[in-house]
Formats: structure tokens, C-alpha cells, sequence
């Protein structure tokens, strides 16, 4: 009887210990999982900036907002409340550029995407920008999904730059065709991503003719 007895105690606490290591290994997972899901940053037909994201469940997002450089940084806390998962606000630009960043306190991990753009510039040099709209996409997967629309009778090609290491969009006249475009990119671990909008401008027929390259918009993604 006695070493039935002492069996049985066995049995219970070797059920305990092994839900006490199931319990760790549960919340060994939570705390190594991401709270920063996806994010959109897109520029619309108007100019107008935004930015969508989604994170995990019981995330808390808090906001802060660097007047002197324009970023905007989003921190990310694990919370034991029910919270929002998809996130919009509009963005502004400012002194031609605008930053936005994500920092998951969990994961100790940060993505930043920096712009630079100018709306006003086509208005000013009285040249026409062929690129109406864009939008860039973080998926889940770490892929980056580049979609955007421009003006009709623009010939678009895609050049990456080995030497800059930038992915370049070239617009320039051309005959009518496809106006939206879609590519996915993949960023390289340890290296911005990095995105240019060339538009070849001027006038080919003009006497003096010389072609003026604008890099507008520019898009450089980091994550750490």
C-alpha cells in the first residue's frame, strides 16, 4: 500500500512539472512573438499621405510625434487588455520629408520607413510628375509589395541600381498603356530596402533640350 501510495504522488507531481514547462514554453512563445504584423504607407491621388498597420491581439500602441524631424513613431506594448488591430492615421510632410517608426518593446525589434517627396515640386517647375499614386506593403512574410498608378502615355521601366543599391521606377513619356504597376521586393538582412521614383522630365523637342532627373518620391525602409 505504501508504495502505491508513494506512485501516485509521483504521478502528481510529475503532472505538475509538466505543466508548469508547458506553461513556460507558452509564454516563451508569446513574448518571442511580433507585435507589428503589417504596415501600408501610401500616397493618394490628392498628395495625401497615410499609414495603415496591423498588429497582434492585446497590443497597446502608443504615439509620439518629433515636431523638429517629422517622425512619427508608434510604440508597440504587450497588453493584457483588448485593443484595436488595424490602426490608420494620416500623415504630413514636412520640410519635404516625413519618418515614421515602429519599435516592438516585446521583441526589441524596430522598422522605420523614411520619405522623401515633394508634391508642390510639378507646380513650381511647371513640369508634370507622371507617378499619381503609390503605396508600399509589409507583409508577414518580410516580402514588400510595391503598387502604384501613373499618368497615361507613360513608359515605365524597372532598373535596380547595383552601385546605389536602390530599386529604381523610371517614368517617362511615352504612348498609352498600363497605368497600374505591381512588383514584390525582397530587403536584404542588415540593408535598407530602398525605393526611387525617377522621372525623366523636359522637353525632347526642344532646341535646348536636357533631360532633368527628379527622384521624387524616395522610399528607404530599415528594420533592425
Amino acid at each position: 500500500m505504501k508504495k502505491i501510495k508513494f506512485l501516485s504522488v509521483m504521478a502528481v507531481v510529475a503532472l505538475g512539472i509538466a505543466s508548469c514547462s508547458n506553461e513556460d514554453a507558452v509564454l516563451t512563445t508569446d513574448q518571442n512573438a511580433k507585435l507589428l504584423k503589417t504596415f501600408k504607407v501610401q500616397r493618394d491621388a490628392t498628395g495625401a499621405y497615410s499609414v495603415d498597420f496591423n498588429v497582434s491581439d492585446n497590443t497597446e500602441v502608443n504615439k509620439v510625434l518629433n515636431k523638429n524631424d517629422n517622425t512619427r513613431q508608434y510604440f508597440l506594448f504587450s497588453s493584457d487588455k483588448a485593443t484595436e488591430s488595424n490602426i490608420s492615421h494620416d500623415l504630413s510632410i514636412k520640410n519635404d520629408q516625413v519618418k515614421i517608426g515602429f519599435v516592438d518593446t516585446q521583441a526589441s525589434k524596430s522598422n522605420s520607413v523614411t520619405i522623401f517627396d515633394d508634391i508642390s515640386f510639378a507646380r513650381k517647375s511647371g513640369n508634370s510628375l507622371r507617378l499619381l499614386s503609390y503605396s508600399v506593403v509589409k507583409n508577414e512574410d518580410g516580402l514588400y509589395d510595391l503598387d502604384f498608378t501613373v499618368e497615361e502615355n507613360t513608359n515605365v521601366s524597372f532598373v535596380y541600381n547595383e552601385e546605389l543599391k536602390i530599386h529604381e521606377v523610371h517614368l517617362r513619356g511615352g504612348k498609352r498603356g498600363e497605368v497600374d504597376f505591381s512588383r514584390s521586393l525582397e530587403k536584404l538582412e542588415g540593408e535598407p530596402l530602398k525605393i526611387d521614383f525617377v522621372n525623366h522630365m523636359g522637353n525632347p523637342n526642344a532646341k535646348s533640350y536636357k533631360e532633368l532627373l527628379v527622384r521624387k518620391p524616395r522610399v528607404i525602409i530599415i528594420n533592425d
